[in-house]
């Protein structure tokens, strides 16, 4: 059950409403510099419906014809990142296109349910605009895709199409699959982000019912995952990422599915860019609580739309010629302080060779160690009126990043479990999860994990984060009351925990609204679930320890050649 009119929200709703708020200034902003289209046109869909579109175009060129690159955006044609002009004074027509669900003036229209491939003869907008521009007065006949956030979802959901006319594609911090990655990971509505998202893409309230209600991963919801779809991309994607990102996992998981089930031939032309960023870095030039820095804001090779594009459409000899497949920055103390970590690295793919899984044990004693344990049963309370907030983390529209959490630990009803002080620097990298064994699940409950970096001066900044949605057991089965295994997906990180330093695991039943919630007011307090920590049912939080940590990466790598082309 869903909580609602409860007093105590109403300062977390007013930070969500302020930033959304914020957000659309923002935007607003942006496009206040943004000269007018040269032409303003319709491309006609299979099914007649005709989609809108504002074509940017080079300047003194007569009638030439260029390369075109499409921008599909559910926030419409009008919609376009002051970034994305560069490319057309280097010589590309620039398509901003409104796609079909913000053509709907009731609102009602459920976003990017056309934007995909075509099954059974449904309409599938991103390939049939594809193939028009490829056909149009003012393009040679390749087309590329660009796009961040809303408008890289469609660049997902239209790669599997492969429309013939595609070039490649750069994607930024975007989802491949809706339901895993962007509305139910874990298993849990994500509140904050889809709420928000909704309202700035002026969607009518009864979508957001509508989606609460299909919480089952189906048949609906494979319409919207591109990763099963993989194999059916035959041309270049660049995907990039950040730490902090609300699309984090899935910008991984694209990026491993193309390189290892697509067309052969472009396997490995694939790239992956994963910095230490949240999903609005670039606007607010923040890395939670800390400012980023110069090293942070860059990778070695810095990617951009045109080295991308003129490398793979116009077969420029530039950076892309020896750049590294995959560039990640491993965080370290946010301060700066003295670690291995704060560096970029690279590799060939991903995860990165060298990690080492091991496993850290909980107890009821707030330890976590190397060893099993064999403590008493943990039990671990809510409060229906006064759930966890969220502080930090992957957010949209929240503040976001690593923001220290000691706050939430002096709280009843959030377990803190640490290690003892750390002798060595020691680097995560990869995926990470826990094994946790719970007893006494009476209703739906939700498993809520962040990992912290714990400083000697006593903060706890966040890590990573992690929900796992769990139902009880039915009363027939003859294990109904037993401990059962629930594994909380924490996503990826890439981190070196200090010498001196702790790390540290909280634990509790609600993360809110950055989730719903499953408990309703009429339930005030209780226990939510039992945690077990035995040699029975060891409790564990599994890191990827990485053994023998390539080299950082200290200077850019250079180019083999510079004739750029504009």
């Amino acid at each position: 059950m869903l909580i609602r009119g409860c007093f105590s929200f109403i300062p977390v709703f007013r930070c969500v409403l302020l930033s959304v708020a914020f957000f659309c200034a923002t935007l607003l902003a942006d496009q206040a510099a943004i000269p007018p289209p040269d032409r303003v046109i319709e491309i006609a869909m299979r099914d007649g419906v005709r989609l809108p579109a504002n074509v940017y175009l080079p300047h003194g060129r007569g009638s030439a014809k260029f390369p075109c690159v499409l921008v599909r955006h559910p926030l419409g044609k009008d919609s376009v990142n002051p970034q994305w002009l560069s490319l057309v004074q280097a010589g590309y027509a620039l398509v901003i296109q409104s796609t079909r669900s913000c053509c709907d003036e009731t609102g009602k229209a459920i976003p990017y349910l056309t934007d995909g491939w075509s099954d059974d003869h449904k309409p599938a907008d991103g390939y049939d605009t594809v193939q028009w521009l490829a056909s149009a007065d003012f393009c040679e006949g390749s087309v590329s895709t660009i796009g961040v956030s809303a408008s890289g979802i469609t660049e997902f959901l239209l790669a599997p199409a492969s429309p013939p006319n595609l070039c490649c594609q750069f994607i930024e911090m975007a989802a491949p699959s809706m339901y895993q990655y962007a509305i139910f990971p874990g298993g849990q509505f994500r509140k904050e982000q889809v709420e928000g998202w909704l309202q700035i893409h002026r969607r009518h309230p009864s979508v957001v019912e509508w989606l609460k209600g299909k919480s089952r991963y189906d048949a609906f919801w494979g319409r919207f995952n591109a990763i099963d779809y993989a194999d059916q991309i035959r041309i270049p994607q660049l995907h990039m990422g950040g730490w902090f990102d609300i699309f984090l996992q899935g910008t991984i998981d694209a990026f491993f599915a193309a390189q290892q089930h697509s067309q052969p031939e472009v396997r490995h032309k694939h790239k992956l860019v994963v910095g230490p960023w949240g999903h609005r870095w670039r606007y607010t030039g923040k890395l939670g609580d800390f400012v980023l820095t110069k090293v942070q804001s860059e990778s070695p090779v810095n990617i951009t739309h045109q080295l991308w594009l003129d490398y793979h459409v116009k077969g420029t000899k530039n950076e892309m010629t020896a750049a590294p497949v995959v560039q990640y920055y491993v965080m370290g103390p946010f301060d700066g302080s003295p670690s291995k970590g704060n560096c970029w690295r690279t590799a060939d793919s991903w995860p990165p060779p060298g990690a080492e899984y091991s496993r850290f044990f909980l107890s009821s004693e707030g330890g976590m160690s190397i060893k099993e344990t064999d403590s008493k049963p943990l039990p671990v309370v809510f409060d229906a009126k006064n759930p966890v907030p969220t502080v930090g983390g992957r957010n949209l529209f929240m503040p976001d990043g690593p923001r220290d959490l000691k706050s939430l630990t002096e709280r009843k009803d959030v377990m803190l479990f640490q290690t003892e002080e750390i002798k060595e620097d020691l680097e995560v990298t990869g995926r990470l999860w826990a094994n946790l064994y719970l007893a006494d699940v009476e209703r739906e409950r939700d498993v809520c994990l962040r990992l912290v970096d714990i400083w000697p001066t006593g903060e706890q900044y966040l890590i990573a984060e992690g929900i796992s949605h769990v139902m009880p057991r039915r009363s027939y089965e003859s294990n109904a009351q037993d401990p059962r295994l629930v594994i909380v997906d924490l996503w990826s990180t890439s981190m070196v925990f200090a010498k001196g330093h702790r790390i540290g695991l909280l634990l509790s039943a609600s993360n809110y609204p950055s989730y719903d919630v499953c408990f309703a007011l009429d339930e005030e307090k209780g226990t939510a679930f039992t945690v077990h920590s035995s040699k029975k049912y060891p409790s564990s939080l599994a890191l990827p320890i990485m053994k023998a940590a390539p080299a950082a990466v200290k200077e850019p790598v250079q180019p083999e050649a510079s004739d750029s082309q504009s």
